[in-house]
């Protein structure tokens, strides 16, 4: 009896001995598994950071790519693509159901791709702002010339004119040794000082056209004025009055007479028959040619 106690004794102590294994053997399998799927947890988190990390620093340099390449006048539309497929990425990533080693090694390259692009980019945007100064330089300096030129031009044709000016003046008649007459019905001729008003019919002007070599040898208009003494001009058109152009004016003249100029020194007479008495007092005598004063004289009636 005792024996068969103490055999039970020992097969329960077996039992128990493989029942304990079997439980350490399990916790021990349980604690293992937990520990591998805690790394791979924390390996799989660090992965995902560190792409998010890499993602971010990529958009970034993207926007920097994008902002240059408008400042240089490039094409952005290839940039913005990437841009928007690196954002639809990141957005998969934080959902943790993307790998992103291959996708970021791809954004690198395009990365380096597109900076060999954007520096001959530059390059070409440096080469025109060097053309664009040395055009505008040298629109300057044709413009300075052009300037140069037109007030050259100016100077010289305000001279001409001033010489042609000259030139013409010069040119212009001159009446020298202007004599007034009174002429008398009977033909008596008095020299015009203080003649009586009852003995002047008719008033002759004598001068001589001075040679000039300037002056055109042609036809010449001479334009007599008689000023009364209150210096109204004498005019009537049944006696050949009318008027001319005198400084950009037009003047009245008592009559006027067609002379062939010969550049000689020639006399020229002109005779004015009015109907009507000259009134006491001075009168002034004017002679002008091609809108020119040419000489004077005057008489008076007592």
């Amino acid at each position: 009896m005792e024996r068969k106690n103490n055999t039970g004794l020992l097969v329960g102590l077996i039992l128990m001995t493989i029942i304990a294994a079997v439980f350490g053997y399990l916790y021990y399998n349980e604690r293992t598994l937990t520990t591998k799927q805690s790394a791979d947890l924390e390996t799989r988190v660090s992965e995902l950071a560190a792409s998010e990390i890499k993602l971010d620093s990529i958009s970034k340099q993207l926007d920097a790519r994008i902002q240059e390449v408008q400042g240089l006048g490039g094409d952005v539309e290839e940039l913005q693509k990437v841009k928007a497929s690196l954002e639809n990425d990141r957005i998969a990533l934080r959902k943790g159901n993307a790998n992103m080693s291959r996708k970021i090694k791809e954004y690198e390259s395009f990365l380096t791709k597109k900076d060999e692009e954007i520096a001959q980019l530059r390059e070409e945007n440096q080469q025109l702002i060097s053309q664009n100064e040395t055009l505008v330089q040298e629109k300057t300096e044709l413009q300075t010339s052009k300037q140069a030129v037109a007030d050259s031009l100016s100077t010289v044709t305000a001279k001409n004119t001033e010489l042609e000016s000259k030139v013409t003046m010069a040119a212009a008649l001159r009446a020298r040794n202007v004599k007034v007459y009174a002429v008398s019905s009977k033909g008596k001729v008095r020299e015009g000082e203080n003649v009586k008003a009852k003995r002047i019919d008719k008033v002759r002007v004598d001068f001589m056209l001075e040679k000039n070599p300037l002056t055109q040898t042609d036809n010449k208009t001479i334009y007599l004025r008689i000023i009364d003494p209150s210096g109204a001009t004498i005019s009537d058109t049944k006696t050949g009055s009318g008027v001319f152009d005198y400084n950009g004016q037009e003047q009245g003249f008592t009559i006027s007479k067609d002379v062939a100029y010969t550049n000689s020194n020639q006399d020229v007479s002109i005779m004015y028959d009015r109907d009507a008495a000259f009134p006491s007092g001075k009168y002034t005598i004017e002679l002008y040619s091609e809108g020119f004063s040419i000489g004077e004289g005057s008489f008076s009636v007592k």
